[in-house]
Order: structure tokens, then sequence, then C-alpha cells
């Protein structure tokens, strides 16, 4: 509220909004990027998103704060809904780090690193933030998967808006609680209205010499309240509350009063212990360093494995390949199955975040069984390799009438996968053709291992919910190995930086279609 009297209202207007940016830039309600947790839905399904920088943005960024300081006002717009977060510079750097490093690549995205706030002038920064997120609104659909990506945006997998309030009000962690003792109706929009008995979060309490209002939440309703009209709760439940529960006629049930002072004691109890819990409890790091939390491996998101591991293609798919190639040149690999307790043994060695000694008799043995367990992982991405948002544009792109019109289309489609998806796929594909130049003795030339290795890496979610059966699902893996023996059969030329930058040479000047013979 900030000030006690109705006749100081411009010198409030004026606190209010210092108080307003202050809060915005060095204690917003809504966490930072760096304060999240870094994980990626299993699910998105927003449709697009438009991003803009809003028209007040000159009354905010330059309100007395340097450039360091600036808060940019950006207006996001999903599934026909508005609002604006407020975002510094820094906080744009963030969002472009995990863009490029979950979601796009940049050859793709075409947006531009943003440099160094020191290297730039506040001109030269509106105009620029103004096409970067002017190019983002052109690409943002459901590939954005990364939270923290999408928390910057106050999105949530479905496309709604994670806050109830512009300010966020509602989501403030409350400091206390306290109980009515005075019926108070609100004189302003700003204000709350209660009645005695009426319970009431308090989020800011300034002492009662500097001002006479106080902050707080009432259902679900933010709002200033005269702090003379509340009590703070303490673990007893005052007389004057008791006195203002509705009393049915008769005699007062004084077991039922009893029952209540009971379980608020135990309730303030509870309240304390989670507040201190809550501080006291250590950062995912260390319990990571102390061995008490594993990150697992099987059926997490290829892209949250990656960044909390930090490897370039996950580990087991690595380590087995590598030994496949040494030792498992054999007849059948990758079509014959493994024995199951050697395929659970590997999977629970590498769960635990060792890389098992596969040089031992029994994996030695049995190289099918490490074959196994490669599949056996792309099956259980909760996004399958190839990811579900590009299952239809990739059987879109090979029915094309050539093999250049082809390898346009799906070379197109690989560079709009997720940097992690893409850098595994490139790992994967390049293997499974060394492969096949094995085919005289293994008898598994690229058709063969695109029919066995297709249904783990492009998968529809429409058809798997579906449960398709019979004609359908025969037709669904035919698509699956056509599009996975195409990329085996040119994965040199798919994976050629010569490639794009002949695509894109031959795009800017209307030359003709390029061929495969400079390959």
């Amino acid at each position: 509220r900030l000030l006690q009297t109705a006749n100081q209202g411009k010198k409030r207007n004026n606190d209010e909004l210092f108080l307003f940016c202050r809060l915005s830039l060095t204690k917003g309600h809504f966490p930072t990027l760096a304060e999240c947790a870094h994980f990626h839905y299993e699910i998105v399904d927003f449709g697009s998103v438009q991003l803009s920088l809003s028209e007040d943005q000159n009354h905010l960024t330059h309100n007395g704060l340097d450039s360091k300081e600036s808060v940019y006002l950006v207006q996001i717009c999903c599934q026909g809904r508005k609002w604006i977060v407020r975002r510094s510079y820094e906080e744009f750097r963030v969002l472009d780090k995990h863009l490029h490093l979950c979601i796009y690549d940049r050859r793709f995205s075409q947006l531009p690193e943003l440099p160094r706030i020191d290297s730039l002038k506040d001109k030269t920064l509106s105009q620029m933030l103004t096409a970067y997120i002017s190019r983002l609104s052109a690409i943002a659909d459901n590939k954005i998967n990364c939270g923290p990506a999408l928390t910057w945006m106050e999105i949530d997998n479905k496309g709604n808006h994670l806050l109830v309030h512009d300010e966020s009000s509602i989501n403030v962690p409350a400091v206390a609680a306290a109980h009515v003792i005075k019926r108070y109706i609100a004189q302003a929009a700003d204000e709350l209205s209660f009645e005695v008995g009426d319970i009431v979060s308090v989020i800011d309490m300034p002492p009662k010499e500097d001002t006479g209002w106080w902050r707080g939440k009432h259902g679900f309703q933010v709002g200033f309240f005269p702090s003379e009209c509340v009590e703070l709760i303490s673990e007893k439940i005052p007389s004057n509350v008791t006195n203002s529960l509705a009393k049915p006629a008769g005699s007062i049930d004084l077991n039922v009063l009893f029952s209540l002072s009971v379980v608020s004691k135990k309730h303030g109890k509870l309240i304390t212990f989670l507040r201190t819990f809550m501080k006291s409890r250590p950062t995912k790091q260390k319990l990571k360093q102390r061995g008490i939390l594993k990150e697992r491996v099987f059926g997490c998101d290829l892209g949250e494995h990656l960044l909390n591991s930090g490897h370039d293609v996950p580990q087991v798919i690595r380590s087995c390949t590598e030994f496949i190639e040494r030792h498992g040149v054999v007849d059948g690999i990758y079509r014959l199955s493994g024995i199951s307790s050697n395929i659970q043994k590997l999977r629970h060695e590498f769960d635990s975040e060792h890389v098992p000694d596969l040089t031992k008799d029994n994996y030695v043995q049995d190289i099918h069984s490490l074959g196994s367990l490669c599949k056996l992982y792309f099956r259980e991405l909760p996004n399958p390799l190839l990811t579900y948002q590009l299952y239809e544009k990739f059987s879109d792109a090979v029915p094309a009438a050539t093999d250049e019109e082809r390898l346009v289309k799906v070379h197109d489609v690989i560079q709009q996968l997720p940097p992690p998806h893409y850098r595994t796929l490139e790992f994967l594909m390049r293997h499974l053709s060394r492969m096949g130049t094995y085919s005289a003795v293994t008898n598994m030339h690229c058709k063969n291992l695109a029919i066995v290795w297709a249904p783990n890496l492009l998968r529809s979610k429409q058809i798997e919910s579906a449960c398709f059966s019979g004609t359908s699902a025969f037709l669904e893996v035919r698509v699956q190995s056509v599009v996975v023996e195409f990329i085996l059969n040119h994965v040199d030329v798919l994976f050629s930086p010569k490639l794009s930058t002949l695509i894109r040479h031959s795009t800017a000047k209307n030359e003709e279609p390029f061929t495969l013979r400079g390959f």
C-alpha cells in the first residue's frame, strides 16, 4: 500500500512504481531460468507462440536504470491469450542458450547468437531483440519441450499461462497467516474485503510505524488491507476466533472447539517443519556429488539426459556400438535377440551410471545382448530419436519423385531435429552404415538394418494411441523402414556441410536442382 492516507495519492503511485520495478528486477516472483531445474516435457501440445516487444517498452526500460538492468516487456500470445513478461537482456541470452542447446540447430533456426551487452548500444539492442523474437515467433511450435525455455515465456506444455495474475502475486509464498478480527470492506480495486473469522495469508508485512497497510491473499484475491483488522495466528487459536465460529442451535460442543485447537496447533507445527525442511534441503548438484541422487539413463528424455551427463551422445550407445564394431561382425547382428538376463544386467549397470566391462565372457559370447540393449534404449525414449513432432514431415519426404528431391526434403527435416537428437542420429546412422558394409558376413545389409531399427527410431503418437493393426500397421512399418533406409544409404551426403551450402546457394540463385554426382 506504501502510504497511509488517500490525499497522498501521487506519492503513493510513484512509490508503488518504484517498488514494482525493484521487485521485478531483483526479487521477481517468477523463478529465473537459472533457478529452474532443467527438465523436458514428454508431451507438448500448444500449437504456436507469438512474441513481440510491448508498445509500453520505453516506460519501463529507461526508468532510471542502466542498460545492464533494463527490463524488456515481451508480449506472449498463445492459444488466443496474451500476457506480458518482463525479461532482462541477460535472460534473453539464457533463453537463446537453452533453445540451441536442446531444441534448434542454428542452421535451421537462423537465430543470431546474442553477444555480451558490453559490446552493444541501447538502440542496437532493441532492434536486435525485435528481430530475434520475430524470427523465434516464426519457428516456435510444439518442438519446444525444454522446461526452462517454456518457463521463460510463462507457458506450460499445454499452452496455458503459468501465472494466475500479471504480477503473479498469487504465487508469492506467504510470510505469515492471520485471522480477521475486524470486518473490512475494500475502498479501492487493490484492496481486500473480509469478514471476522476469515483467514488471510500475509505476503508483505512492513512495520506498523512505517505504514498501517499490509498485503496478503484471501482466496484467489491479492490486495492491501489495514493491519489493525487482523491478528497473526499463533499455535493456539485465540478466543475471539473460536467465538466467531458459527454456533449451532443449543449448547456449544466443547469437544469440537478442542479438536479445532488441536488441528490448528498441529497444522502450525507442520508448516514450520516444512519451511525449515525446504530451506535446508540440499541442491540437486550436492545430492549428485554425494551419490544420493542418480540420473536415470533408460526412459529419460534424450536432451535432458545428455545435458545432465555432459556427453555428446548417450554413453550406453557409444560403448555398445564401438564394442559391436570390434566383436559383433557376426550373422544376424541387430536381428537376433540376446539373453534376457544379460540385457537386464547391462541395463542396470548403465542406469547406475557405471560403464560395465563388456569384455566379460558372458557378453562377448552373447554379443546380441548389446545389440538388443541399443534398440531397447531408443525404444524407451519418451520422444523418439526422430521425434513425434517431425513424423509427418519424414513421411511426406520419402515419396518425392527423384532421389535429389527426396534428399533435399529429408535433409530439411533432419535439420529441424533438436541438437541432441541430430548428434545421436548422425552417430547411430554412421555406425549402422559401417555395419552394413559387412553384410556378406552378417546378412544384414542396409535394408535389413532399416527394417529392424525403424520402429525404435520413428514413431507416431497418433498411430500408437489408435492401436492400429493389420494392414494399417504394415503400411506404418513400411513408411518407417523406407525413411531409415534412405538415411542409411545417403548418410555421408545428408550429414555433410557441403550439402547444406549447396542447397542454400541453389535456392538463393534459383539455379537448377543439384545432382548427387558431386558427392
